[in-house]
């Protein structure tokens, strides 16, 4: 009797389980059939989007232009091809990936071929049968400074972008703007970036139209034209005081006094009184000649002065301070100790422990009393002692870091 029931109780499990597949089986069944369904109906109409525009292209006009030299890029429709992408829909995001990859790889192939000497590869040649030969160095150096030269320019007129901010988006930082600008509404900062990129590009385009040698009175007064254009825009679009802002986060003689300044650790107030000054001497110079030997010196004259007159309104210590900033050194030591969070100070006790060095070194050397070699034998002495000194200041993993560059120890013990 138990026995009977058992299989019973197995035969009404089986049933239950093949009629719960045959359900799930026409279920997924359907579900299938519905979501191919969709899948043709979307691809129905994106090749009918893709045909219009086929049409359209072929009854149209094709605007070919050699502003930039198509032919050396492959290609003479980019325009065309960017037309059509956009005429079947295809995302903003996605044609700039699209040409920007397909623009940088032809731009390889040219770059490619001056990368090997032409001679086949045999395994068991040394390195050096591959190596380039002069003439063909230089020649890929000219080609890459061609590249470099054209690839922004034809990116910024097909896709209206800038190259390298573009490229550092993927390797770099892909917020600085919205960093920079965060004082700005979204809104605002959309509009002033698509300003930027605008004007950007007619200062880019008028430049490479000018060529490669000293700018024309004619092409000065168009560059000049732009700038005033840009600053019209921007007047209408920002305030006075975001206006400012907007100069003090992202201008060129913002970003150049940033990097002069370290180890000075200006405020806000003598950052800005310092800009202003300097914008003023960037402006009156922009279009100048700097490698003209006159025009240089003129320049630096009048920055001389600007810090002459800025120093007389700066009280001793910070005078000290902004002296001490102009130090190549004193600059790498101030970068040194923000990487490595060390002490206040360290930076200053670092130069002061250079400066006591080299004068007991000139003090040595002088010395009329000591002979060669109790002279040589002082001054190992001497540097060793420093360099013992600089490790226990700054650590050593940031001595190990700033000795690459701090040649100034190494030859303490040299007479």
């Amino acid at each position: 009797m138990k026995t009977r029931f058992v299989v019973i109780l197995v035969l009404f499990n089986v049933a239950a389980l093949g009629a719960g597949f045959v359900y799930f089986s026409q279920y997924w069944g359907r579900q299938v059939a519905q979501t191919q369904e969709s899948t043709q109906v979307e691809l129905a109409a994106w090749q009918a989007r893709a045909t219009a525009a086929t049409v359209q292209a072929e009854n149209s006009v094709v605007y070919k232009t050699n502003t930039f030299n198509w032919s050396q890029v492959e290609s003479t429709d980019y325009r065309q091809y960017i037309a059509n992408l956009r005429g079947i829909g295809c995302p903003e995001s996605t044609i700039k990936d699209i040409i920007m990859t397909d623009v940088m790889r032809l731009y390889a192939q040219r770059l490619g071929q001056y990368y090997h000497n032409g001679r086949d590869f045999k395994f068991w040649e040394t390195d050096d049968k591959r190596k380039l030969k002069q003439p063909q160095i230089e020649e890929r150096e000219k080609q890459l400074a061609a590249i470099n030269k054209e690839l922004p320019a034809v990116l910024r007129e097909l896709l209206g972008i800038n190259y390298e901010r573009e490229v550092n988006k993927y390797f770099v930082d892909t917020d600085e703007d919205n960093r920079r600008l965060g004082f700005l509404s979204d809104d605002k900062r959309s509009q002033l970036l698509a300003l930027r990129d605008q004007f950007e590009g007619e200062r880019e385009r008028a430049k490479y139209e000018a060529g490669d040698g000293k700018l024309a009175a004619a092409d000065i007064y168009k560059l000049q034209q732009i700038d005033q254009n840009q600053d019209a825009a921007l007047s209408r679009l920002l305030t006075p005081e975001e206006k400012e802002e907007y100069e003090l986060s992202e201008s060129p003689t913002a970003d150049k006094l940033r990097k002069q300044l370290i180890g000075f650790n200006p405020t806000e107030d003598e950052f800005r009184e310092m800009f202003r000054r300097q914008k003023a001497i960037d402006s009156e110079y922009e279009y100048e000649d700097t490698n003209d030997e006159s025009v240089r010196a003129a320049k630096e004259a009048e920055e001389q002065a600007m810090m002459a007159d800025l120093k007389g309104q700066l009280p001793p210590e910070r005078v000290t301070q902004l002296d001490r900033s102009q130090d190549p050194d004193y600059q790498s030591l101030c970068v040194l100790s923000e990487r490595y969070d060390l002490p206040d100070g360290t930076s200053d006790a670092l130069l002061n422990m250079r400066q006591t060095a080299e004068d007991q070194k000139r003090q040595l050397l002088a010395n009329k009393d000591m002979s060669p070699d109790q002279i040589d034998v002082a001054l190992k002495a001497m540097q060793a002692e420093t360099e013992k000194e600089a490790r226990a200041a700054l650590g050593d993993e940031a001595f190990a870091q700033y000795s690459q560059s701090a040649s100034w120890i190494q030859s303490l013990g040299t007479n």
